[in-house]
C-alpha cells in the first residue's frame, strides 16, 4: 500500500521536477526558505548520478509519474514540471502537456527560450522591450562555440557573477514580486499550454510556493 510521507500530512505537499539539474534546484530551495509556511512542503525531486543527463521533458515527467506511484497524494498537492522550449519540438513538448491535462495534480511551468529568462525577470522588464531585443532574447544565442548562450551572460552582467550552479539566489527573490507582474504581462495567452512567444509560466509555480493561490 502507498503511504503518505508523514511529514506531509498537515501541509500542501509541492512537488518540483526540473529540466536542469542545478539552476532550478537553487532557486527553489531559496524561494521555500523565503517564503517558509507550514501550510505548504516543498519537495525537490533530484537525479541519481546515472541520471544526471537525462534531462527531456518526457524524463522530468517520468520523475513525477514516479512520484506519485510510490506516495498517497491529497486532493489539494501539486506534481509541478519545470522545463524549457529551447531545443524540444513542439509535438514533444505537446505529448507531455497532454499528459498533464489529463492528472488534475500535475502542472507545467514552461520558459521560453530558457529559465534564465525568469531570473533575468527579477531584475528587467522584458515587455519593455523593442521586438528586435526580444527576438534576440527568443533566439538565445552564443556567440560563437565555447561562450553562454545570450541570456546567460545577460544574466551575468545584471548580477555580477552567475554560473547555472552556483548563484545568488535570495538577491533575486528580494525582487519576486516584480518578476511575477512582467512574466504575467509576458503571457498574452494564458489559455495556450505554454507560451509560444517570449514568456515563462514559473510565475504559476512560484505563486503556489508562496501560498498565493489558496
Amino acid at each position: 500500500m502507498r503511504e503518505r510521507h508523514e511529514a506531509f500530512r498537515d501541509a500542501r505537499l509541492i512537488v518540483i521536477a526540473s529540466e536542469g539539474k542545478d539552476t532550478e534546484q537553487i532557486y527553489f530551495k531559496a524561494l521555500a526558505k523565503e517564503y517558509t509556511n507550514p501550510r505548504v512542503h516543498v519537495h525537490i525531486l533530484e537525479r541519481s548520478e546515472d541520471e544526471q543527463n537525462s534531462s527531456s521533458p518526457e524524463y522530468v515527467l517520468k520523475q513525477l509519474n514516479n512520484y506519485k506511484s510510490l506516495y498517497e497524494l491529497e486532493a489539494d498537492d501539486e506534481l509541478w514540471l519545470v522545463v524549457d522550449k529551447d531545443r524540444w519540438t513542439d509535438a514533444m513538448l505537446s505529448r507531455v502537456a497532454t499528459e498533464c491535462t489529463q492528472e488534475v495534480s500535475m502542472h507545467m511551468a514552461l520558459s521560453n527560450p530558457c529559465f534564465e529568462l525568469w531570473l533575468l525577470l527579477h531584475l528587467e522588464d522584458a515587455s519593455s522591450l523593442t521586438p528586435k531585443e526580444q527576438k534576440q532574447w527568443m533566439e538565445n544565442r552564443r556567440k560563437s562555440r565555447n561562450t553562454d548562450p545570450f541570456l546567460k551572460v545577460r544574466l551575468r552582467q545584471k548580477m555580477g557573477s552567475y554560473h547555472e550552479s552556483a548563484y545568488d539566489a535570495p538577491a533575486l527573490i528580494a525582487h519576486v514580486e516584480e518578476a511575477i507582474v512582467r512574466a504575467k504581462a509576458l503571457d498574452k495567452n494564458p489559455t495556450d499550454r505554454w507560451p509560444q512567444t517570449l514568456g515563462t509560466r514559473v510565475y504559476l509555480l512560484v505563486e503556489s510556493v508562496m501560498n498565493r493561490n489558496q
